[in-house]
């Protein structure tokens, strides 16, 4: 993997998600081969934990969460493909309540990291 290209990526994503949807906390950065898993801890906002508690408010925040992940998956693609020569293929996002995290998982073209330009 080039160097830094992981704390790149964190400082990058974490930019690009702050502003184009409210959330603030800490972050890290995974790779796994194709896979980029960007955890935001902290990241669900009080009212959202309090309408997680019912199941028909899990599945809208959900539905939500997966909308705007879909519609930023374009400016999201060129992030990436700036950063790591690579297409982003998927974007998905899972909610951890009692851990008040979103983790987003990305899925590239190739593996992140290798010769690419």
């Amino acid at each position: 993997m080039k160097p830094g290209i992981r704390e790149r990526l964190c400082q990058e994503l974490t930019e690009f998600f702050a502003q184009r949807m409210g959330i603030s906390g800490e972050t890290e950065v995974k790779i796994f081969d194709d896979l980029i898993l960007l955890r935001w801890k902290g990241a669900l906002p009080p009212a959202e934990i309090e309408m997680g508690a019912m199941k028909a408010g899990r599945l809208l925040i959900q539905e939500v969460n997966d909308k705007v992940c879909q519609e930023l998956q374009p400016n999201l693609n060129s992030l990436l493909q700036a950063i790591t020569g690579l297409h982003l293929l998927d974007v998905g996002v899972g909610l951890f309540w009692k851990r008040r995290e979103k983790v987003f998982l990305l899925t590239m073209s190739d593996t992140v990291g290798s010769e690419h330009r």
